[in-house]
């Protein structure tokens, strides 16, 4: 199956940890021209995403994986009806968030346009979802869920060139987490794929009863969509220029699987 796969930022190093694991070809529209997508208006994300889609349509692709936001509001809002984008971060909040939230408070984090569209799109996601039995058990569980988001905008620099071990990085994970824990929160969601670069970080970090789903839990859902294998192949389309991403080495080994395979470079 030809995947093509919109990204921003970082988001290929998490989304790699995973996909490079299963046969697709994959077709990655990389904006570099305009990155950090995440600190720009509304507006301005998704006109590079239209850009971004009408690029892999014209690679041909058979499906789409967007930004966490950016995927929801497309499916949410009815956008790009005639392009099949894959449900990856939404069955990823139905199926763990939502289902195993324990008294209904969800807190978000990401940057400056996941927490304008954030309550958004994910009250509109809640609106045809059906409590469990030990939910509907629970007496104090809020419904329609109760949203606390908390805009991270250093995250984004501190994993780009820092370790998630490093102090300063653990120290700033923590204090935007302690958001969460005066407000009562049970489950966090990480609102872009970059965040999930720190999840050790988080996990250290989160306070007791806060859930928070990994990189493992989006693998398995992404598993459970059952696209059709193909051969491996990735083939990067950059907006400005590759010399950088070549010079990222963790990257280029989950691309090309340990240098068992050539990467395809182009300019958009």
């Amino acid at each position: 199956m030809k995947i093509g796969i919109l990204t921003s930022g970082n988001d290929n190093l998490a989304l790699f940890s995973f996909l490079q694991r299963y046969d697709h070809e994959y077709h990655i529209w990389y904006d570099d021209k305009f990155s950090f997508w995440w600190d720009k208006s509304v507006d301005l994300v998704m006109e590079r995403v239209t850009e971004g889609i009408g690029a892999l349509v014209a690679e041909g692709v058979d499906v789409v994986v967007l930004p966490p936001m950016v995927e929801l509001k497309a499916r949410n809002e009815n956008l790009f009806s005639n392009v099949k984008i894959l449900p990856l971060f939404e069955n990823y909040i139905l199926e763990n968030c939502f289902a195993y939230s324990l008294v209904g408070k969800i807190g978000f984090f990401g940057d400056y346009f996941d927490i304008q569209e954030g309550q958004k799109q994910l009250t509109i996601l809640a609106k045809n979802y059906n409590l469990s039995e030990n939910q509907l058990q629970i007496s104090k569980f809020h419904f329609p869920f109760a949203y606390w988001g908390k805009e991270v905008r250093n995250w984004k620099y501190l994993l780009d060139t820092c370790s998630w071990s490093m102090p300063l990085v653990h120290h700033r994970i923590k204090q935007d987490l302690r958001f969460f824990k005066d407000a009562g929160v049970d489950t966090i969601i990480p609102c872009n794929y970059s965040c999930f670069l720190a999840e050790k970080a988080i996990e250290k970090a989160r306070y007791t009863k806060m859930r928070f789903y990994k990189l493992s839990v989006l693998e398995k859902v992404f598993a459970n969509l059952k696209c059709e294998k193909s051969e491996y192949s990735v083939s990067v389309i950059c907006t400005d220029h590759w010399d950088f991403l070549k010079r990222e080495k963790k990257l280029q080994w989950l691309l090309s699987r340990w240098k068992k395979i050539n990467i395809n470079y182009k300019q958009a």
